[in-house]
């Protein structure tokens, strides 16, 4: 769900692939369409959640990651600058938003859940640790962070193949799959031990490999919109054919994934201002996964579980369009900053700089 921060605008010979940049969007807003849905359900009595498929919003961000790390990583800058990227990429916004929550269980309780804020949980949502919660799941305070433990894991794993250079995506795809396999042979373990082998892994090699097929095929770095939309129809046909025959599944939402991916990979946005703002909110993309179930909760918690579904659903849709307007004003006035304070190099002390002339 994080990757390589990038800039909204055009540049020639950038890195960036907006088609991308806006694919984190559409994964995010996906994720925050399950949870509108499952608002609904859990506080109104709906009878489903009608947006559920939004959950492989995630998947789609894991196989990003895995894809975009292997594509922008710089072997040659070392395990350093490879960490540093990282932090700022997603620390400063993470801790922020922790922070404000534990603030709030601290003062004013009712507005969450089941959120409890002790000094282990605090520690070990700011390391990015999962642990488990009273109702069992495996989250830190700001419980979609549960998908950032597994990205700093795989930023573990691949800052250390880092080591081997050029072939850094290779060890860290087998590093991975030793994992998984362990994890068949030893299912039953610790918290930690089944988190950090749980075959979901598997996406962050299914986005290097992507990687290394684009690299390899011209084809592919040519683009193609007719083959990006037939792609990205087979990996919905796909879905649904196979959650409708064997039900929810990693293999469903994995391949869904990787062909959904691979088809925006292939598309080639136009330039105009609606592309630029829809890259725009790509890059906003973090602060809209992060923060959206708050702002879901709010109205809930302030006008209470009495309003019509109707009423409901419209002052939800409300907060939704509040929410991405608010993941960019985060972007521009919190994120960038941080990331560019975070990124900005020392200025040589004076007098070292006079010894070394």
């Amino acid at each position: 769900m994080v990757n390589e921060q990038v800039l909204s605008t055009r540049r020639p010979n950038s890195k960036q692939l907006d088609s991308l940049q806006f694919l984190r969007f559409v994964a995010a807003f996906s994720v925050v369409l399950f949870h509108f849905g499952r608002t609904l359900v859990l506080e109104y009595h709906v009878d489903r959640n009608y947006f559920d498929m939004g959950a492989v919003g995630v998947d789609i961000f894991f196989v990003l990651s895995g894809f975009i790390i292997s594509y922008s990583s710089d072997p040659g800058r070392g395990l350093v600058y490879f960490a540093r990227k990282r932090v700022a990429r997603i620390v400063p916004l993470y801790w922020l938003l922790t922070l404000v929550v534990v603030l709030i269980a601290l003062v004013k309780p009712n507005l969450l859940n089941s959120t409890v804020v002790t000094v282990d949980t605090v520690i070990k949502s700011l390391l990015f640790i999962p642990y488990q919660k009273s109702g069992g799941a495996i989250q830190p305070i700001l419980f979609l962070g549960w998908t950032l433990c597994y990205e700093v894991f795989f930023y573990i794993i691949y800052g250390a193949c880092l080591i081997f250079g050029a072939k850094a995506s290779w060890f860290a795809s087998a590093a991975i799959l030793v994992l998984i396999a362990l994890h068949a042979i030893w299912p039953k373990g610790s918290v930690e031990w089944r988190f950090y082998t749980n075959p979901i892994l598997i996406e962050f090699v299914l986005g290097m490999m992507l990687h290394k097929a684009y690299s390899a095929s011209s084809a592919i770095r040519g683009g193609s919109n007719v083959a990006a939309s037939v792609l990205v129809l087979l990996a919905c046909a796909a879905y649904f054919f196979i959650v409708t025959l064997a039900g929810p599944s990693l293999f469903a939402s994995s391949l869904f994934a990787v062909l959904f991916v691979s088809g925006f990979l292939l598309m080639r946005m136009p330039s105009g201002k609606i592309w630029a703002i829809l890259v725009l909110l790509g890059d906003a993309s973090y602060s809209l996964y992060l923060i959206h179930p708050y702002t879901f909760q709010l109205p809930v918690k302030l006008l209470g579980k009495q309003l019509s579904l109707s009423a409901a659903t419209g002052i939800l849709a409300l907060a939704t369009l509040c929410t991405i307007g608010i993941s960019v004003v985060l972007l521009k006035f919190f994120e960038r900053p941080m990331q560019a304070l975070l990124m900005r190099r020392p200025r040589p002390i004076e007098g070292a700089a006079a010894v070394a002339e």
